[in-house]
């Protein structure tokens, strides 16, 4: 029983990180019908902005911060050129344009940072264990449940319980009657691609403490992401959250009860998943006329 405590919270921990990565790549996949590849190095470029930052001696709480607007300045300089030309592309073509930019981008990691693995000097308050039931617990692990809550529930309200939230999802449904109304959309638009990019180097800062940093973890970050929006549906929060869980679960416990085979064991939970529900957990509804 203790052990399993343990092992659900080690799946909420990792599911927090999953929720912050894929909310980052669904808001751009489901609002803009932009495939955007470049997302994993978006987080593995937070990751290394936490690390230097946690060396430095500066005040630790703000290497989250850092992280978002290093990498969000990235996303608007990206999403200026060539990203903007390549709105009304089939899919294709923005496969071809944006892993091409994430192979660059890595490339220019791996010469900036070393392509050794890096992890960060924690500050003290984060270090150790908490005992849960007569059980160790990393406390970053914890602080990462309770960050993924926060942020999760924040971006809940800016999406679909706000009036700037609203503005986007009439503009991706029909953009020619928002931009009657004197909106921006081509701004608007641009806002998400930032805080999409800035939402991959955040997931990046707080995951370094967990999975550390080193190339190919971009990679390997995007892969788990995508999995975590087309299992829980493209265009639905509470579906990313749902697949956030789902893959957490599946990955922590497969590598529990089938160490040898564990992400054949969990990738087959998800082609089990999409079998079920080709459309995702939870679908959006789609409106009828």
């Amino acid at each position: 029983m203790d052990v399993a405590v343990i092992q659900v919270l080690n799946a909420l921990s990792f599911s927090a990180l999953l929720l912050l990565t894929g909310l980052g790549l669904s808001v751009v996949l489901s609002l803009m019908n932009f495939v955007n590849l470049a997302h994993g190095a978006f987080y593995l470029l937070g990751s290394y902005v936490a690390i230097l930052w946690f060396a430095s001696g500066a005040p630790w709480w703000l290497a989250f911060p850092a992280a978002f607007a290093a990498s969000a300045l990235a996303g608007a300089v990206l999403e200026r050129f060539p990203f903007r030309r390549f709105y009304a592309q089939p899919h294709l073509m923005q496969v071809l344009l944006t892993y091409g930019i994430s192979v660059i981008i890595a490339d220019l990691m791996r010469w900036g940072f070393g392509a050794q693995i890096l992890s960060p000097e924690l500050p003290e308050m984060l270090q150790g264990v908490v005992f849960i039931l007569d059980m160790p617990f990393p406390i970053y692990r914890l602080f990462l449940i309770g960050a993924g809550l926060v942020l999760g529930l924040g971006l809940w309200l800016l999406l679909d319980h706000s009036l700037w939230g609203a503005v986007l999802r009439a503009a991706v449904t029909d953009r020619g009657i928002v931009e009657s109304l004197g909106i921006d959309t081509r701004r608007l638009l641009a806002v998400v691609l930032v805080l999409s990019a800035g939402l991959g180097g955040l997931s990046g800062a707080l995951g370094a403490g967990m999975l550390a940093a080193y190339p190919g973890l971009d990679e390997e970050v995007l892969i788990l992401a995508l999995i975590t929006v087309v299992v829980g549906g493209l265009g639905s929060f509470s579906g990313t959250v749902i697949g956030a869980l789902a893959i957490g679960f599946a990955l922590t416990f497969s590598k529990v009860w089938f160490p040898e085979f564990a992400n054949g064991a969990a990738f087959a939970a998800m082609l089990g998943f999409l079998l079920l529900r080709p459309n995702g957990l939870i679908a959006p509804r789609l409106r009828q006329v």
